[in-house]
């Protein structure tokens, strides 16, 4: 964490650095680069050419990515690129605030509704407000996901002078599916809420309902994003000031939807495309197979193998609509030459359904596992980059808010917390940009969290309520196949030396409370926030292992309550070694779902009668004077 400050020496250096231009900002003599960051949405790890060597299995599906390997190579390959959370919206907040989620209260995904009021506080500075008072022009294009309030939360709010898209989290890809459905509907008196079922923003308001036309496969999202973006380019690129553009394509986010000419070009273009993954062990032998009876299989198979051809024609089209853009930049070479691109996902690819692959990386979308957090990643500027290169340092998406503000030679307001650095200089040099500093992935679950802690060629790894650190040594081991915890002579003190790193940065925003949940089903409230509410979570002293944080109420009820048996068939027996004056107990499905309640006062020995629920596991809530603990049972 670094915190930066703005003084008389900070506004002297600034001056002199722009005087003296000390990036020689490429051919247009004095000027300051344009920049433009292409965000897809649930790339997989392996689904770009430039992420894939030859140890590559064919038959995952290889997806032809010519357009995007083409800057790729001619810029610096990130090969430890990761975000800040495995999820969309908590992702996205911490590129444009250049903070932990956590600290904001931004641990999960915004409710799916477009009448929400919810959003990042307004006194957090956007980096893209940096770059428009430094007289950047600023667009943004695509999905937001991060409020819909005018006048506080959209994107002409937080920093962009033009907004071209979606509010929301997502979008069908056909304009029918969305737009002519949301006006035939809105026309019938029906009241729309859902964020992916009503038509695309261009600034403050819905485009014109006859903008597009409704012909079957004609207005493909991601074409009109781009189609949109490039008329941008054209009308900036004349102009005296530079431009910054957030170009954030849906693609290739479920749903999995594509035209129908661009999937059977696919196909003929990759005539083996089919065969190798229906015939691959990857699928076959799944867990997403197996689970089902064996005379299901087949079908099973054949969804995954469809899945995984729609997904692949969406990251297709998107290449194909990236050459596009740098077609049009290319056009002025000069304007091309003096373009920072800068390309990555949101978070980690969702495999299977999903159709993502995310090879050689374990897990997926939404875990501390690599495969739920290390992106494919690149940075392209001709002027100053010669290509060809690859950087094997860690680097955070929170690392782009005070590099985009430096390269626009401003700077970050004073007394703002930043959890990145700036990488740019070091990223040329091949030198390591945060030494110093760790990348804390978390994910709060039923009561705890899971957590992932990178930091040179170490992560340690922590998932479930009583697991324990796992190390790998990533930067040999990228699938986290070994835990050297018990192999690694000096095991204990690195993962404790990374633990202390996390604390200190844990410690300023440990008793921020989420300011929102994600969907909650049929609105009688997110499973996660009673948890919140009554202390157990955040439990970050419990993840970390550090009683430097505030011993959970958790920790502490341990210490004077003993369950048993458990597992059991009828009775569980609670035992305190103190009197009790007020004690609350609920039984709760694994979902939060409250089963049953007992109560009293003065209780030593109190009982839950468990008899007439179903077998399986259940969390067992003891609230014992004010003093909260959660527990996992079985029934028998």
């Amino acid at each position: 964490m670094t915190q930066i400050l703005l003084n008389n020496r900070t506004l002297f250096k600034l001056i002199i650095c722009l005087i003296c231009a000390s990036y020689s900002f490429g051919q247009t003599q004095g000027s300051r680069p344009n920049v433009i960051v292409i965000l897809a949405d649930d790339l997989g790890y392996a689904d770009v050419g430039f992420n894939r060597d030859s140890n590559f299995p064919e038959d995952l599906g290889v997806i032809p990515t010519p357009n995007i390997d083409a800057l790729a190579d001619q810029g610096v390959i990130l090969n430890n690129a990761h975000v800040a959370h495995p999820f969309c919206g908590p992702s996205r907040a911490a590129i444009m605030s250049g903070v932990l989620p956590h600290r904001l209260g931004a641990q999960y995904n915004l409710p799916n509704d477009v009448t929400t009021t919810l959003g990042l506080p307004t006194s957090e500075t956007f980096f893209p407000e940096i770059l428009q008072d430094s007289d950047y022009n600023t667009a943004a294009f695509g999905k937001w996901h991060l409020g819909f309030v005018e006048g506080q939360h959209q994107p002409l709010d937080r920093g962009f002078d033009y907004f071209f898209g979606m509010l929301g989290g997502g979008k069908g890809y056909f304009e029918e599916k969305y737009e002519d459905s949301f006006y035939r509907r809105t026309g019938n008196g029906v009241v729309v809420t859902n964020e992916y079922q009503d038509p695309l923003w261009r600034n403050r308001a819905y485009v014109d309902e006859n903008e597009f036309s409704d012909a079957p496969d004609e207005d493909y999202l991601t074409d009109i994003l781009t189609d949109d973006a490039i008329d941008y380019i054209n009308t900036n690129v004349g102009k005296p000031d530079p431009f910054f553009m957030y170009l954030a394509y849906n693609a290739p986010h479920t749903p999995l939807e594509a035209p129908s000419d661009e999937i059977a070009q696919f196909k003929l273009d990759n005539p083996n495309f089919e065969d190798l993954i229906r015939n691959s062990a990857y699928i076959r032998e799944s867990n997403q197979v197996t689970k089902w009876p064996e005379a299901e299989h087949p079908a099973k198979i054949e969804e995954f193998v469809e899945d995984r051809v729609i997904y692949a024609t969406m990251v297709t089209n998107m290449d194909a609509n990236i050459g596009r853009l740098v077609t049009e930049l290319k056009k002025d070479m000069d304007v091309f030459n003096n373009t920072v691109i800068i390309f990555l996902s949101d978070n980690g690819g969702y495999t299977y359904s999903k159709g993502a692959v995310n090879y050689p990386l374990d897990a997926l979308k939404g875990s501390v596992n690599d495969g739920g957090h290390k992106v494919p990643m690149f940075v392209h500027w001709p002027n100053e980059i010669s290509g060809n290169t690859t950087y094997d340092h860690q680097i955070s998406s929170l690392d782009l808010y005070p590099t985009l503000v430096n390269l626009a030679g401003a700077a970050v307001p004073n007394g703002k917390i930043i959890d990145g650095v700036d990488f740019m200089d070091k990223l040329i040099a091949g030198q390591d940009a945060r030494p110093d500093e760790p990348l804390l992935i978390m994910r709060p679950y039923n009561g705890f969290h899971n957590g992932g802690i990178a930091y040179g060629k170490w992560k340690i790894v922590k998932t479930g309520g009583n697991g324990d650190w796992r190390l790998y040594d990533v930067l040999n081991d990228p699938g986290e196949t070994t835990n050297l915890r018990s192999s690694e002579p000096n095991a204990e003190q690195i993962i404790q030396d990374i633990l202390d790193k996390a604390v200190t940065i844990v410690a300023d925003f440990k008793d921020v409370k989420p300011a929102w949940y994600d969907n909650d089903g049929d609105g009688s409230g997110h499973t996660h926030s009673f948890l919140w509410d009554d202390g157990t979570l955040p439990g970050y002293d419990r993840l970390l292992e550090s009683s430097s944080l505030t011993l959970g109420v958790e920790e502490i009820l341990k210490s004077e309550l003993s369950i048993f048996p458990n597992p059991s068939s009828d009775f569980f027996n609670l035992n305190f070694n103190k009197p009790i004056n007020d004690l609350e107990i609920e039984v709760l499905s694994m979902s939060g779902e409250i089963i049953k309640k007992v109560s009293g006062k003065l209780i030593n020995n109190p009982r839950v009668d468990v008899s007439n629920l179903s077998q399986g596991l259940y969390l067992l809530r003891v609230k014992a004077d004010g003093v909260v603990s959660i527990e996992k049972v079985m029934k028998l």
